[in-house]
């Protein structure tokens, strides 16, 4: 029986036919410690010996689904997900969890109000664990039912419209309840819808910009790009740079953005705000946060530049995942058709 004593509790390490075991007793208790893990032994023995898998609880196999993919672009991705996961589902053995626990969160999400893709992709992740579960011979639960993602109406931003959203968010402007709080705060939206616009970024790269990843001598700005982890050095647009010297002047810490850093959550509830007070028209599709980096790889390839180096800037692995912005742009076949039809 192998018990080690550490951090206050009893962990159990057991080698069964190559499987490894290793689990807290979550006591000091040595008795209840050698108790728990004597059923533990047998279980672990009646697992792997004869029906060739191992106990595992719903945590435990989060922590290490995400271990696995700790050095991978889509590692970010995945923890936001699991988390949702974790905090949903009780810390009970995997196999023990029923279909309906599983269906009662992606019900509760809508409920919630999240976005049906965003159920979309959470269904996905727990689906992949079930997966990754059964490659690891570990004892796993149901999957949840498929949610198909849904195709969103592609919106891009007007110019009059960011000039309407900058102005809705302008700290000098006279409004209902003025105070040196909320100033602070339109200020800080203000400047992240430049960050938004000018870096392409999404709004979690935004919020966790570090005054490390800012080069004033080189007018260099870092984009670390938490979903590929396929980082990006941009140089300062003249409006970025303004805002960064501004913003450096009065720093505090090492956030850029001290009130909306340090979380990888969407936060991005202020961006409706702010195109409900700009008066927005929204028949066109609605604004979210992501809008901005449409706005911005639509833009760059308007002005001509190339697809490739708009996958650059956005930091996309895959071409394939920058190509979606080319049925902005009207193509060759439309430009010679049109010059047809008008006898030129």
């Amino acid at each position: 029986m192998a018990l080690i004593f550490r951090n206050g509790a009893w962990y159990w390490r057991k080698m069964v036919k190559g499987v490894m075991f290793n689990r807290s007793t979550q006591t000091a208790d040595k008795k209840l410690a050698e108790t728990l893990v004597r059923k533990w032994e047998h279980e672990a023995v009646k697992a792997v010996v004869y029906e060739g898998e191992r106990p595992v609880t719903v945590h435990d196999a989060i922590k290490e689904f995400l271990a696995a993919r700790e050095n991978t672009g889509g590692y970010e991705n995945a923890r936001i997900h699991m988390k949702r996961w974790q905090a949903a589902i009780p810390n009970i053995a995997f196999k023990s969890v029923q279909k309906r626990q599983v269906q009662a969160v992606v019900t509760k999400m809508r409920a919630d109000g999240y976005a049906h893709n965003t159920i979309a992709v959470t269904a996905t992740y727990w689906n992949a664990l079930v997966n990754y579960c059964v490659a690891q011979k570990l004892a796993t639960g149901p999957k949840a039912d498929k949610v198909k993602p849904k195709q969103t109406r592609f919106r891009i931003i007007t110019e009059q419209e960011e000039a309407a959203m900058l102005a809705a968010t302008c700290p000098a402007a006279k409004y209902p309840g003025k105070n040196a709080k909320t100033d602070a705060h339109r200020q800080d939206h203000q400047d992240l819808l430049v960050c938004l616009l000018h870096l392409g970024a999404r709004i979690n790269e935004a919020q966790n910009l570090r005054w490390s990843d800012i080069d004033f001598s080189t007018n260099t700005i870092l984009v670390r790009r938490l979903k590929r982890s396929n980082d990006t050095l941009l140089l300062m647009t003249t409006a970025l740079r303004s805002v960064m010297e501004r913003r450096y002047k009065a720093k505090t810490d090492h956030w850029v953005f001290p009130s909306k850093s340090g979380t990888y959550k969407t936060n991005a509830g202020w961006v409706s705000t702010i195109v409900k007070r700009a008066g927005i028209n929204l028949d066109g599709g609605k604004i979210t946060s992501h809008t901005f980096r449409h706005t911005a790889a639509t833009r760059l390839l308007r002005s001509g530049m190339d697809i490739t180096m708009v996958q650059k800037f956005l930091g996309h692995k895959q071409i394939s995942s920058t190509m979606v912005y080319l049925h902005s742009q009207p193509s060759e076949v439309a430009s010679k058709a049109l010059a047809v039809f008008n006898g030129i």
